[in-house]
């Protein structure tokens, strides 16, 4: 059985390519081999959730923060686990940029099984940043 970080970012990447994901459950039970599609943008017809040039903007703010320290923030952010946020990952968040951070931030909240909670996805972002900027 996969771990919950790794299958966490996994779903994460999922969610920024704009690959259709039916629920947050689902992902969980998920094996990493299904999600092929999310380690590269999509090129194909354009019939992606997220438009191209975003989804290659998202595939290059996730290849800058990692799967290790993305899976950290995902939980963080999205599941509200406290964990705690090794150094390592907070220079590569810094390095990623405030605007990757955001943007990736948004994107997961546009989708459906993340909207109702967006503000406090949002104060979760701020936070992560916070904490890690200071």
């Amino acid at each position: 059985m996969e771990s919950f970080c790794k299958v966490s970012i996994i779903a994460f990447l999922v969610l920024a390519s704009g690959v259709f994901l039916s629920s947050p459950t689902q992902a969980i039970r998920t094996s990493e081999k299904d999600f092929g599609l999310a380690l590269e943008p999509s090129s194909d017809n354009g019939d992606d959730i997220i438009p191209i040039e975003l989804s290659h903007y998202l595939h290059e703010c996730l290849k800058k923060i990692g799967e290790e320290c993305g899976s950290i923030f995902f939980t963080r952010i999205f599941i509200g686990k406290k964990n705690v946020i090794p150094g390592s990952c907070c220079q590569k968040l810094l390095d990623m940029g405030e605007e990757c951070h955001y943007t990736i931030t948004e994107t997961v909240i546009s989708r459906p099984e993340f909207r109702a909670n967006a503000t406090l996805y949002e104060t979760r972002a701020v936070d992560a940043w916070n904490k890690c900027s200071q």
